[in-house]
């Protein structure tokens, strides 16, 4: 059975527009109208229910660039009449899920990037930790090494102080004799 198809003024009456609608809208959103043997336009049911989706959209108070990410984000396309074989019914059926996986993963994006960001966080917090700790731990030992340094001195000051304070009592003790 062939598909009906109309012409312009047609469709207008039956979505209730003007004929100029159609054709700005088949400008404005890149749209492939088939036409007939004279030129013209002619509009089958697929092309009517895009139009219709338009027409919605636009009451509904998008604007073009919302249309048009909507009219590129239809997952399943307006049926085919015509008989397909297996692999085109494949190639269709991927098609399809790819759109449906890049509309989850486009959906998702900000959940996605808030988890990656969140553990990247947590990875970059306890390698900082760790570093601080182990600067911390190199500091330890460089100031108890210090300690010790000036504990050393201290002794060897209080030793040759001691040795030159037994120097003086010698000496007294001998100029006494």
């Amino acid at each position: 059975m062939k598909e009906k198809r109309r012409m312009i003024s047609e469709v207008a009456r039956q979505l209730g527009l003007e004929t100029y609608h159609l054709r700005t809208w088949e400008e404005e959103f890149s749209l492939t109208i088939p036409r007939n043997e004279k030129g013209y336009r002619c509009y089958g049911d697929k092309e009517i229910h895009t139009f219709e989706q338009i027409r919605d959209m636009r009451n509904a108070g998008l604007d073009s660039e919302e249309i048009k990410q909507k009219l590129s984000g239809n997952i399943i396309p307006f049926p085919e009449e015509k008989q397909m074989n297996t692999s085109d019914k494949m190639m269709q059926f991927q098609k399809v899920l790819v759109k449906i996986m890049g509309q989850a993963i486009l959906e998702q994006k900000d959940h996605i990037a808030d988890q990656i960001s969140s553990k990247v966080s947590d990875r970059v917090v306890k390698e900082m930790d760790y570093q601080f700790r182990l600067r911390e731990a190199e500091e330890e030992k460089r100031f108890q090494k210090l300690d010790e340094m000036i504990r050393n001195q201290q002794k060897a000051r209080e030793e040759i102080a001691a040795s030159r304070e037994k120097r003086r009592f010698f000496r007294r003790k001998r100029k006494e004799r």
